[in-house]
Protein backbone atom coordinates (compact mmCIF):
# COMPACT_ATOMS: atom_id res chain seq x y z
CA UNK A 1 0.00 0.00 0.00
CA UNK A 2 2.61 2.39 -0.61
CA UNK A 3 1.94 6.00 -1.20
CA UNK A 4 -1.67 5.30 0.89
CA UNK A 5 -2.31 6.73 4.19
CA UNK A 6 -4.31 4.46 6.34
CA UNK A 7 -6.03 5.58 9.32
CA UNK A 8 -7.86 3.55 11.39
CA UNK A 9 -11.06 4.02 13.40
CA UNK A 10 -10.89 1.00 15.80
CA UNK A 11 -8.89 -2.13 15.76
CA UNK A 12 -9.84 -5.51 14.45
CA UNK A 13 -10.05 -8.53 16.26
CA UNK A 14 -6.90 -9.97 14.82
CA UNK A 15 -5.06 -6.68 15.29
CA UNK A 16 -4.97 -6.25 11.74
CA UNK A 17 -4.35 -2.30 10.55
CA UNK A 18 -4.60 -3.26 6.60
CA UNK A 19 -7.29 -1.68 4.72
CA UNK A 20 -8.61 -2.24 0.70
CA UNK A 21 -8.36 1.07 -1.92
CA UNK A 22 -11.40 0.46 -4.30
CA UNK A 23 -13.04 3.22 -4.59
CA UNK A 24 -13.10 6.27 -7.44
CA UNK A 25 -13.40 8.75 -4.63
CA UNK A 26 -10.05 7.82 -2.74
CA UNK A 27 -11.78 6.22 0.28
CA UNK A 28 -12.78 3.32 1.00
CA UNK A 29 -13.81 1.06 4.69
CA UNK A 30 -12.79 -2.38 5.32
CA UNK A 31 -13.42 -3.98 8.23
CA UNK A 32 -16.33 -4.96 10.48
CA UNK A 33 -18.44 -3.43 13.64
CA UNK A 34 -17.47 -5.32 16.28
CA UNK A 35 -13.34 -5.69 15.15
CA UNK A 36 -13.13 -2.27 13.82
CA UNK A 37 -13.14 0.23 10.77
CA UNK A 38 -10.10 0.44 9.05
CA UNK A 39 -10.30 4.12 6.86
CA UNK A 40 -7.91 4.06 3.53
CA UNK A 41 -7.10 6.91 1.88
CA UNK A 42 -5.85 7.68 -1.68
CA UNK A 43 -4.46 10.88 -0.82
CA UNK A 44 -4.35 12.64 2.84
CA UNK A 45 -7.01 15.21 2.40
CA UNK A 46 -9.47 12.45 0.56
CA UNK A 47 -11.86 12.53 3.36
CA UNK A 48 -11.93 16.07 3.65
CA UNK A 49 -12.86 16.74 -0.01
CA UNK A 50 -15.55 14.01 0.49
CA UNK A 51 -17.08 15.93 3.00
CA UNK A 52 -16.57 19.66 1.72
CA UNK A 53 -14.10 20.82 5.08
CA UNK A 54 -11.04 21.59 5.61
CA UNK A 55 -10.98 20.13 9.08
CA UNK A 56 -9.73 16.55 9.96
CA UNK A 57 -11.47 16.21 13.13
CA UNK A 58 -15.27 17.57 11.32
CA UNK A 59 -14.54 14.56 8.28
CA UNK A 60 -13.99 12.26 10.91
CA UNK A 61 -16.41 12.85 13.30
CA UNK A 62 -19.07 13.35 9.97
CA UNK A 63 -18.09 9.43 8.76
CA UNK A 64 -18.93 8.20 12.65
CA UNK A 65 -22.04 9.94 12.36
CA UNK A 66 -22.55 7.62 8.64
CA UNK A 67 -21.48 4.69 10.79
CA UNK A 68 -23.62 5.09 13.37
CA UNK A 69 -26.68 4.44 11.86
CA UNK A 70 -26.13 1.50 10.24
CA UNK A 71 -26.97 -2.01 11.36
CA UNK A 72 -24.22 -4.55 11.87
CA UNK A 73 -24.62 -6.16 8.75
CA UNK A 74 -24.44 -2.64 7.21
CA UNK A 75 -20.89 -2.25 7.89
CA UNK A 76 -19.23 -5.12 7.56
CA UNK A 77 -16.95 -7.08 4.88
CA UNK A 78 -18.88 -10.17 6.32
CA UNK A 79 -22.18 -9.28 4.34
CA UNK A 80 -21.36 -7.34 1.26
CA UNK A 81 -24.04 -7.48 -0.51
CA UNK A 82 -25.46 -5.49 2.60
CA UNK A 83 -22.70 -3.20 2.86
CA UNK A 84 -24.08 0.59 2.75
CA UNK A 85 -20.53 1.88 3.66
CA UNK A 86 -19.60 2.90 -0.16
CA UNK A 87 -23.12 4.41 -0.41
CA UNK A 88 -23.22 6.35 2.78
CA UNK A 89 -19.65 7.99 1.05
CA UNK A 90 -20.49 8.32 -2.07
CA UNK A 91 -24.39 9.99 -1.47
CA UNK A 92 -22.14 12.59 0.48
CA UNK A 93 -20.04 13.22 -2.23
CA UNK A 94 -22.66 13.55 -4.99
CA UNK A 95 -24.47 16.39 -2.51
CA UNK A 96 -21.01 18.28 -2.76
CA UNK A 97 -21.78 19.89 0.73
CA UNK A 98 -20.45 23.88 1.08
CA UNK A 99 -20.77 24.63 4.30
CA UNK A 100 -22.03 23.40 7.49
CA UNK A 101 -25.21 23.30 7.37
CA UNK A 102 -24.92 21.33 4.58
CA UNK A 103 -22.21 18.68 5.70
CA UNK A 104 -24.83 17.80 8.23
CA UNK A 105 -27.39 17.74 6.24
CA UNK A 106 -26.07 15.62 3.59
CA UNK A 107 -24.94 12.79 6.68
CA UNK A 108 -28.69 13.14 7.33
CA UNK A 109 -29.96 12.43 3.80
CA UNK A 110 -27.76 9.74 3.25
CA UNK A 111 -29.00 7.94 6.96
CA UNK A 112 -32.44 8.66 6.29
CA UNK A 113 -32.51 7.16 2.52
CA UNK A 114 -30.60 4.07 4.03
CA UNK A 115 -33.68 4.35 6.45
CA UNK A 116 -36.37 4.51 4.04
CA UNK A 117 -34.62 1.37 2.11
CA UNK A 118 -34.42 -0.51 4.62
CA UNK A 119 -37.74 0.10 5.74
CA UNK A 120 -39.16 -0.63 2.22
CA UNK A 121 -37.70 -3.90 2.64
CA UNK A 122 -39.33 -4.71 6.23
CA UNK A 123 -42.68 -3.63 4.20
CA UNK A 124 -42.26 -5.86 0.90
CA UNK A 125 -41.06 -9.02 3.55
CA UNK A 126 -43.80 -8.48 6.12
CA UNK A 127 -46.92 -10.94 6.17
CA UNK A 128 -49.30 -9.24 9.40
CA UNK A 129 -51.54 -6.24 8.56
CA UNK A 130 -50.26 -4.85 11.59
CA UNK A 131 -46.44 -4.81 10.78
CA UNK A 132 -47.57 -3.81 7.20
CA UNK A 133 -49.67 -0.74 8.79
CA UNK A 134 -46.30 0.03 11.22
CA UNK A 135 -43.84 -0.41 8.26
CA UNK A 136 -45.87 1.38 6.03
CA UNK A 137 -45.86 4.50 8.71
CA UNK A 138 -42.62 4.27 8.86
CA UNK A 139 -41.92 4.03 5.50
CA UNK A 140 -44.02 7.32 4.72
CA UNK A 141 -42.53 9.55 7.24
CA UNK A 142 -38.77 8.94 6.27
CA UNK A 143 -40.02 9.39 2.88
CA UNK A 144 -41.69 12.91 3.95
CA UNK A 145 -38.38 13.65 5.97
CA UNK A 146 -36.20 13.04 2.69
CA UNK A 147 -38.28 15.60 0.76
CA UNK A 148 -38.25 18.04 3.69
CA UNK A 149 -34.17 17.35 3.58
CA UNK A 150 -33.95 18.22 -0.09
CA UNK A 151 -36.09 21.19 0.33
CA UNK A 152 -34.29 22.34 2.89
CA UNK A 153 -30.44 22.02 0.81
CA UNK A 154 -32.65 23.64 -2.24
CA UNK A 155 -33.63 26.76 0.25
CA UNK A 156 -30.39 26.89 2.13
CA UNK A 157 -28.79 26.88 -1.87
CA UNK A 158 -31.13 29.59 -3.20
CA UNK A 159 -31.58 31.61 -0.21
CA UNK A 160 -34.94 30.28 -0.05
CA UNK A 161 -35.46 32.08 -3.74
CA UNK A 162 -38.10 30.65 -6.08
CA UNK A 163 -38.64 32.13 -9.07
CA UNK A 164 -42.32 31.38 -10.68
CA UNK A 165 -43.49 33.21 -14.33
CA UNK A 166 -47.29 32.90 -15.06
CA UNK A 167 -48.42 33.92 -18.02
CA UNK A 168 -51.79 33.99 -19.29
CA UNK A 169 -53.57 35.08 -22.71
CA UNK A 170 -56.58 35.52 -23.48
CA UNK A 171 -57.47 34.50 -27.19
CA UNK A 172 -60.69 36.25 -28.77
CA UNK A 173 -62.93 34.07 -30.97
CA UNK A 174 -61.35 33.80 -34.58
CA UNK A 175 -58.30 34.86 -33.23
CA UNK A 176 -55.13 33.33 -33.47
CA UNK A 177 -51.98 32.51 -30.02
CA UNK A 178 -48.70 32.31 -31.10
CA UNK A 179 -46.40 30.26 -28.44
CA UNK A 180 -43.17 31.29 -28.37
CA UNK A 181 -41.23 34.38 -28.02
CA UNK A 182 -42.05 37.46 -30.05
CA UNK A 183 -39.94 40.10 -31.60
CA UNK A 184 -41.10 43.59 -33.36
CA UNK A 185 -39.50 46.49 -34.90
CA UNK A 186 -38.74 45.20 -38.58
CA UNK A 187 -39.56 44.36 -42.02
CA UNK A 188 -37.76 40.71 -41.71
CA UNK A 189 -34.26 40.22 -41.75
CA UNK A 190 -33.81 41.09 -45.82
CA UNK A 191 -33.82 45.08 -44.68
CA UNK A 192 -36.72 45.62 -47.07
Amino acid sequence: MAGKKLRVLGKKADGSKTAKLDSSLGVSLSGTPGGGQCLSLAEENSLKAIFGTEHSEMADALLSHCLKVLKSNEASDDYPSHDERPFMISAVAEIRPRDTFERMLAVQMATTHVALIRSGSWLANTETIDHVKAHYSGYTKLARAFVAQMEALRKHRTGGKQTVTVQHVNVEDGGQAIVGNVETGGRGSDGK
